[in-house]
């Protein structure tokens, strides 16, 4: 018989509340522009939810982490975790979530001056990325999310998003459900 492949995050426990208090803590000092001091709570979220078998939200807390340490000049952990990012997200089959976090954090390394990093990525992922095709727009039929969660604070994307049913999607990081208005 034949199984298709499940999401390993859906259907898992919310986040705990010391979790949601240090996501949203995360996400606020990345809107006051202060991501050097959230790329570390994003980082050890990401490394708790990898342990505590959540990959695929580990998988989005790591590509945050890389963002924010990118955008706060460390180079050297925003590799790390862009490549921690990646190799989960090509292992547990995320193949809309890959190649969106490849395009953008190379795209982010380049126009940050860090032109190695960004070479590093192409040589050890470009070749399973690229095989891989952009996800299209959002169905039109599907409403409009916010942009950001209600529960944890953390960015919300439409095209990216997975979607329970035509109305509600779930967060890929606290697994909070949220209606499309």
């Amino acid at each position: 018989m034949f199984r298709p492949f499940r999401n390993p995050g859906q259907n898992a426990a919310p986040l705990g509340p010391a979790q949601l208090q240090a996501m949203n803590q995360a996400n606020q000092l990345v809107a006051s522009g202060q991501p050097i001091l959230a790329a570390p709570i994003f980082a050890q979220l990401a490394s708790n939810l990898e342990s505590s078998n959540h990959p695929r939200r580990a998988a989005n807390l790591h590509a945050q982490a890389a963002h924010a340490f990118a955008d706060g000049q460390d180079e050297q952990e925003a590799l790390v975790q862009a490549r921690r990012a990646l190799s989960l997200f090509i292992q547990y089959q995320m193949v809309n979530r890959t190649p969106v976090f490849y395009a953008n954090i190379t795209r982010k390394f380049t126009n940050k001056g860090m032109k190695n990093s960004a070479e590093a990525l192409a040589k050890e992922f470009g070749p399973a990325v690229g095989g891989m095709p952009m996800p299209a727009p959002a169905a039109a039929t599907r409403g409009s999310l916010p942009t950001s969660c209600p529960k944890c604070g953390a960015p919300l994307r439409a095209s990216e998003a997975n979607w329970i049913d035509k109305n509600t999607a779930e967060c890929e990081y606290c697994g909070a459900s949220i209606r499309a208005s």
